[in-house]
């Protein structure tokens, strides 16, 4: 069973795998999910790896704060972990705005980070995903209640035929257990720092080993952005996956694939 954690800023993760030999993961989610989003991921990786899948500040099990958020900040909580798990280097893999916190966290601390993947993400949003963003973030703070935010942002979410697609249905649900007030707080710092995040002029300082994957439908994190990356980064590598924004949804397996092989490409010496 998934073990959890908390440190002393009250940070919570699941902890899998921790007895392999082969170099941690650490597994960060997009906004408004939770380390859960990784769940089947973790599972798989937990054969080879020890994993860590986290909540971020003022997500799933992590309560929030009352000052303002960054995506340096929320690096500073992620490396704080690390240290309190008693691990020097990971394997990095960030999922949209999980991959903004990423480039902070390997911006501020390099040597943690033995390789480092940035999935469906950017170095900062482009015009028409920054209006949307926004957008919502202005009808949410004027009374929207979740379930209208989740039907407004779903549609941005998936690839045009993943949505008529049967197996999109369970998908297509408003879960049942709907975030209270403070909960909707802290989705707006999050969704904050997202957009005030500009990672470009960091790019060519990270020398990590990075793979960026796209989905070719992504429409929130789109394959231009996706290029701004690989274009930055020196020595990045790019794969495009079938599917909209959550292409690790609509292609879980050549997901999964790429983040074994890069992980094996990249294991250190005796790892």
């Amino acid at each position: 069973m998934p073990l959890l954690n908390t440190t002393r800023g009250a940070l919570h993760w699941i902890d899998t795998g921790h007895d392999r030999a082969a170099p941690p993961v650490l597994l960060i989610h997009g906004l408004g999910g939770d380390a859960g989003f990784w769940s089947a991921e973790q599972a798989a990786l937990a054969a080879r790896h020890r994993v860590l899948a986290v909540d971020l500040r003022g997500s799933g099990l992590t309560p929030g704060t009352h000052s303002p958020f960054s995506a340096d900040a929320l690096a500073q909580d992620l490396l704080a972990m690390l240290d309190h798990a008693g691990i020097d280097r990971v394997h990095v893999v960030g999922f949209s705005m999980g991959g903004v916190v990423a480039q902070a966290l390997v911006s501020a601390a390099p040597t943690r980070v033995h390789s480092l993947v940035l999935a469906a993400t950017f170095a900062t949003p482009n015009t028409q995903s920054r209006l949307f963003l926004q957008a919502v973030g202005a009808v949410y703070r004027a009374g929207a209640t979740p379930k209208q935010i989740f039907d407004l942002v779903l549609p941005w979410l998936f690839s045009v035929g993943f949505l008529s697609d049967p197996r999109a249905a369970p998908w297509l649900d408003y879960p049942d257990d709907a975030p209270d007030e403070q909960t909707a707080e802290d989705w707006q710092r999050l969704l904050d720092a997202m957009i005030g995040f500009d990672g470009r002029p960091r790019l060519p300082h990270i020398h990590v080993p990075t793979l960026v994957i796209g989905g070719d439908e992504d429409r929130l994190a789109t394959p231009e952005d996706a290029q701004v990356l690989l274009d930055g980064i020196p020595g990045a590598r790019l794969s495009m996956l079938r599917g909209g924004h959550l292409m690790n949804v609509e292609s879980p397996d050549a997901f999964l694939s790429e983040l074994e092989r890069f992980f094996l490409a990249h294991a250190p010496a005796g790892g």
